[in-house]
């Protein structure tokens, strides 16, 4: 796996209304008509337009993904995402309009994320099993750009391993939960969604590919006071 990190002090920050025109809160909708498949799991469906998306997915390729000579496939971004002038930062807006997407604990943080990963899966490539690492507070959301691709949720046995490290798990449960992510859904992991049970996407679904075309995900998270003091 290679890395592109960027961090908030740089220079090279592009400003939302380059991609989309000028911000304003007009242009977000309040919405509440979301699914809650397990308790913290909630999904919003195409919350972002098609123009969106496809502009986003553009704009995420360039910043992240633009070296043509080696395979980066993931890309991070650490500092507050308190402007929606930025791109990240106005995914970070959109969070405050979903309707119980987050806890009001979680909404309450005086900066909301401060850390993005984003992650490039090209046709039948997936990720392992896992709880997103403890560093990182409750509450985490994630954006889907691109193809569409079937995200894997099951019951956690050993939390500290499961946030270690992704493995794919062969064994069937019967209690796993998938949803489908398309391009434009938002879904956020809080409580019992975030540390009690493991996401993935996997290689194969019903007997296929799960991802037939390139997709980009953005989640967004928040470090713990002892990571954030870390990263000085």
């Amino acid at each position: 796996m290679l890395l592109h990190v960027h961090r908030m002090n740089g220079n090279s920050d592009i400003l939302y209304h380059e991609l989309f025109g000028e911000a304003s809160d007009d242009d977000l909708e309040f919405l509440d008509d979301f699914e809650e498949p397990i308790p913290g799991l909630v999904v919003y469906r195409s919350v972002q337009s098609i123009e969106q998306c496809s502009q986003y997915f553009s704009w995420l390729t360039s910043e992240y993904f633009s070296n043509t000579n080696k395979k980066v496939n993931q890309g991070m971004h650490f500092g507050a995402l308190t402007d929606p002038n930025t791109p990240l930062g106005r995914l970070s807006q959109i969070c405050t309009t979903l309707s119980g997407l987050l806890p009001a604990s979680v909404l309450s943080r005086s900066v909301l994320f401060d850390q993005a990963i984003i992650n490039l899966y090209d046709r039948g490539e997936g990720i392992g099993d896992h709880v997103d690492l403890l560093r990182f507070e409750d509450g985490v959301v994630g954006f889907s750009f691109g193809g569409s691709a079937i995200m894997r949720m099951r019951r956690v046995d050993d939390m500290q391993s499961a946030a270690t490290y992704a493995k794919e798990l062969e064994s069937e449960d019967p209690e796993e939960v998938t949803v489908r992510l398309d391009a434009g859904d938002v879904y956020a992991m809080s409580g019992e969604a975030r540390y009690q049970w493991t996401h993935g996407i996997p290689k194969i679904t019903a007997g296929k590919e799960n991802i037939q075309n390139r997709r980009i995900s953005v989640t967004l998270r928040k470090l713990t006071v002892q990571a954030d003091q870390s990263q000085d």
